[in-house]
């Protein structure tokens, strides 16, 4: 077993028998007047003390399947706020299966307004406090703004089999309230879930068409080894097929398309048939050659429905080989096909298989429980309350965000019948009647498990739930103490990490799985690179073990037919994760299981693959218009924007972003490979950092405007000038000209140039933080997406880069607006924003957003978290500990030595009852205290090892 690195740095630390804080100059016991102050320190010490010791206690050994090629989060529990309908709490039962049980509380006022929490927009529920661990989620529902009549629904996940749900009703207002409480449950099926089976006789195999063990197209494409989603090549999703996967995408079309699959013949099946189901077009005629099992010429003749094609084999038992290759006539869709017994596949049958949302209902004569079973779900679940007056009703309808609101006044029907394309059995509730500034709590119990098992647990849930309440309220942990300074940014940090934990959802396909995914948020319920990387990152600073697997979610084993998992942006921000993973952490296992992944993603970007098309020949220079139109995840970038759909201009233009942050992956790698001690390694990334340098350097740098710039190229892939706006400016005047400032290659008069417009609140400085595009620019606008707006993710790179270049102040003046900013915000709308306007500085775009926002984290931490050490990306922690007061912090750094030596600052985050000295080597340096506990670390010059010691 490995132990758990991923808590607290728990690796290097030794608890005492016992405690006592020493009196110092700060703190004197012997002095009356201080007795106070000596108490509050003692306090302080003492939360740190029980918040360490509750770490310790908490340690889990890392199980070792979390180090395997799924890309599933395979820590997280089988229930979770998975919903990609309502929020509430969501079951998977069989993650294979796509279809998942949830469950939602939706309150109202009795026969008036109804509230329906949609998590595809605004509807008055906040995501308001989950715990790191996910076993407490709590949402907020704004009855009446602000705070004045609201509900509080608690998720207690007791174990795999029970959640407590707490329904804390609250009247803050002068008057009597009268509320509702409506408890939802129904399942939901993936978007494309089979809407076709098969019927057979036992003993035929059926194989996918995208299960193959190769397809390789007659004419070479630049995503063949980087397929959109992690799908596999030529993979469709169709709930046409019997298990939601075509080969299709035009297979077949070109003479030599083939694709291979390995067969396995069991004894007494060596003479047997195929069954093929496949599709084409009507009137066209896909004809293939097969080999291997079947040595014949097979032609598919097309109807425009799924037909069926049977050819008899004869085979030895055991692996057999089966090759199509087609003779061009036509594209087809393949499904798959079975195999075996050839009197089997005479009788084998496909027929509809609709989805089946109603449920068997049992309930007790009370109507304070129902037990369910749905007939595509093994387990039967369960729903029981402590509210006496309720009645279970039957919703009848696919929706319930305009249908249950415009039947509010039907409360006297026991079904409410729609358009039937769902089922909602419904708990209602009513009515709950709280009297002024009064307050009153309703418990719900779900369960699931076989039918007696359910049963029992509705039994005790009723004889003794005062046992349950207490298991939930046992499950409640400490916290990790914040900086005194920081008390005005917790309720933003809060939020955030509330909507960071609540941007999960099941499911979402890759790689021929299902899996339970973070989302930057509930609208985009699918993959997305770069914002899941920036996830990650603000994983590390809520529950580290998440984090790693978000960086795993998006990286393939070495040789896998995908270089990762790429949808969108594709930026190397799973490298910068695994960076502030390590420093985190100090994991080796994490570290040379991520290593060979993330070699493999590098390679792919700066176009090693051979199918890559990244790599301009002539420049060095790295574009990646064939794989997303988005360069630096900026939508409407001009220069970008211009280039959009212009396939000419885009195959020989250039950002700098890309081949700026591929620098920086490749110096983070270099630094891997030192730690794990392949040496090989650190010649390819030397030669590839220095060309990607000279390309930037020789071609990108406009001195004119101290902007680097979109580079255009001739036929041949040769630079042939910059990129310029109609009125011959600089086309590049934002945060992707200033975006070297991450790869540590500008010289001190670019560096210079580069922070002047950073500065300049003319250019990109705001009340808000960082323009993304430089407002002096002619083509600035204030009502753009990105254009007039402040985002946090590229603050975030710059707030690192100016760490590396010892522009602490600076970096902090970077973090401290974001924060305040976000705060600001917060406490004004109780959103979580995507992004904020520069004209007006509030946000705006989606409403629980988490993913790029998630930035606010890591500067909460960084600045304001006890025990926490920042650095920006040219310190490595090879060692590193605190004592067990969080008052002496001692490391042991590496440096990045792909970087010519410069002054470096770092944060440490320490006990706030004590002033501190610095060393490094054994000498002083210089370091200043931010506030109390935060010491901002500035290191002199130089690449070499060395220890740091800060000490009260």
């Amino acid at each position: 077993m490995v132990m758990c690195p991923f808590l607290c740095k728990l690796n290097d630390v030794n608890l005492p028998v016992s405690f006592v804080a020493k009196p110092n100059k700060y703190t004197n016991a012997g002095n009356f007047k201080n007795n106070k102050l000596f108490m509050k320190r003692n306090i302080i010490l003492f939360i740190c003390l029980l918040t360490l010791l509750f770490s310790v206690i908490a340690t889990e050994k890392i199980n070792p399947r979390y180090f395997n090629n799924s890309h599933d989060i395979q820590s997280l529990s089988a229930w979770g706020p998975y919903s990609k309908r309502y929020a509430g709490i969501s079951h998977v039962a069989d993650l294979k299966s796509g279809i998942r049980f949830d469950f939602s509380v939706m309150p109202g006022y009795y026969r008036n307004k109804q509230s329906v929490p949609a998590v595809l927009f605004e509807s008055s529920y906040f995501p308001w406090n989950i715990n790191p661990e996910m076993t407490r989620i709590t949402y907020r529902y704004e009855m009446e703004w602000k705070d004045r009549v609201y509900v509080d629904a608690t998720y207690h996940v007791i174990d795999s089999t029970q959640v407590l749900v707490e329904i804390k009703c609250v009247n803050n207002s002068p008057t009597v309230q009268n509320l509702t409480l409506n408890n939802m449950a129904y399942i939901d099926y993936s978007e494309t879930y089979p809407e076709v089976k098969a019927l057979h006789p036992e003993g035929l195999q059926w194989t996918n068409a995208t299960d193959y063990i190769s397809a390789e197209p007659a004419n070479m494409f630049p995503q063949y080894n980087l397929v959109f989603d992690g799908w596999m090549r030529f993979e469709e999703r169709s709930s046409n097929s019997v298990d939601g996967s075509l080969l299709a995408k035009n297979f077949g079309q070109n003479k030599g398309d083939q694709v291979v699959y390995n067969i396995m013949i069991p004894r007494g099946q060596e003479k047997g048939s195929l069954c093929f189901r496949y599709r084409v077009r009507p009137g066209k005629q896909a004809r293939f050659l097969a080999k291997g099992l079947i040595n014949t010429s097979l032609n598919f003749i097309g109807t425009g429905r799924f037909e069926t094609l049977k050819v008899p084999y004869t085979a030895t038992s055991g692996s057999n080989s089966l090759e199509l290759v087609s003779e061009g006539d036509s594209a087809f869709e393949l499904d798959g096909f079975y195999s075996g017994n050839s009197e089997s596949i005479t009788r084998l049958e496909f027929v509809n298989n609709p989805r089946s949302f109603t449920p068997r209902i049992e309930k007790d004569e009370k109507e304070q429980d129902i037990l369910l079973k749905y007939p595509d779900c093994d387990s039967y679940y369960g729903i029981s309350w402590n509210f006496p007056n309720s009645e279970i009703r039957e919703i009848l309808n696919d929706e319930l965000e305009s249908f249950f609101r415009r039947k509010t006044h039907e409360h006297v029907a026991r079904r409410l019948a729609g358009n039937s394309g769902g089922h909602y059995t419904n708990a209602f509730l009513r009515p709950l009647i709280l009297q002024p500034h009064a307050e009153q709590t309703v418990y719900t119990l779900i369960c699931t498990g076989n039918k007696a098992e359910v049963a029992a647990a509705i039994e005790n849930f009723h004889t003794s739930p005062q046992t349950l309440i207490a298991r939930a309220n046992a499950r409640i942990g400490e916290e990790q103490p914040v900086l005194p300074a920081g008390k005005k940014f917790s309720f933003g940090y809060q939020l955030l990490q509330a909507s960071l934990l609540s941007n999960v959802v099941y499911p979402v396909y890759t790689q021929r799985e299902y899996i339970r995914h973070f989302t930057p948020g509930k609208n985009w319920n699918s993959l997305y690179t770069w914002d899941n990387g920036f996830i990650a990152l603000g994983l590390v600073d809520v529950d580290p073990v998440k984090a790693f697997e978000c960086v795993r979610a998006y990286t393939t084993e070495a040789g896998a037919q995908s270089a990762f998992i790429h949808h969108g942006t594709p930026l190397p921000i799973q490298f910068f994760a695994c960076y502030d993973l390590w420093n985190e952490t100090r994991s080796k296992p994490m570290l040379q299981f991520l290593y060979p992944r993330l070699k493999q993603y590098f390679e792919f970007m700066v176009g090693k693959n051979p199918t890559s098309t990244t790599r301009m020949s002539g420049t060095n220079l790295l574009k990646t218009w064939d794989y997303f139109y988005n360069s630096g995840g900026w939508d409407d970038y001009p220069p970008q924007q211009a280039l959009r759909g212009d396939k000419s201009q885009c195959d020989r233009t250039t950002a700098v972003v890309t081949t700026a942050f591929y620098i920086r992956a490749a110096k983070i790698l270099r630094m891997a490979a030192l730690e794990l001690g392949i040496k090989k390694d650190i010649t390819f990334y030397d030669t590839e950092i220095k060309s990607l340098t000279d390309g930037l350097q020789k071609y990108a740098w406009d001195k004119e405007s101290g902007y680097y710039s979109y580079v255009k190229h001739d036929a041949a892939g040769n630079a042939s000038g910059i990129f310029r706006y109609s009125d011959g400016s600089n086309f590049n005047k934002g945060l992707d000209g200033t975006s070297p400032l991450i790869s540590g290659i500008c010289t001190t008069e670019q560096s210079d140039a580069l922070i002047k417009h950073l500065l300049n609140p003319k250019e990109l400085w705001s009340n808000s933080g960082l323009s993304t595009v430089d407002q002096s620019a002619s083509y600035f606008k204030i009502d753009g997406y990105w254009n007039g707006a402040v985002w946090m993710p590229h603050q975030w790179t710059t707030w690192k880069s100016l760490l590396d270049l010892g522009q602490g102040d600076l970096a902090f003046r970077i973090a401290n607006t974001a924060l305040e900013v976000w705060e600001k915000e917060c406490r004004e709308s109780y959103y979580t924003f995507e992004h904020f306007i520069i004209a007006s500085g509030r946000g705006a775009g989606w409403h629980q957003f988490s993913g790029l926002s998630s930035p606010i984290l890591n500067w909460f931490s960084s600045y304001y978290k006890t025990g926490k050490v920042t650095t920006g990306f040219e310190i490595w922690l090879s060692t590193g500990k605190f004592n067990i007061d969080y008052s002496d912090y001692q490391a042991i750094l590496q440096f990045d030595e792909a970087t010519k030596p410069h002054e470096r600052c770092m944060l440490v985050c320490l006990n706030p009852a004590f002033r501190y000295t610095v060393k490094f080597n054994g000498k002083p340096v210089y370091s200043k205290t931010l506030h109390p506990g935060c010491i901002q670390i500035t290191l002199p010059a130089g690449n070499k090892q060395g220890r740091l010691s800060v000490t009260k």
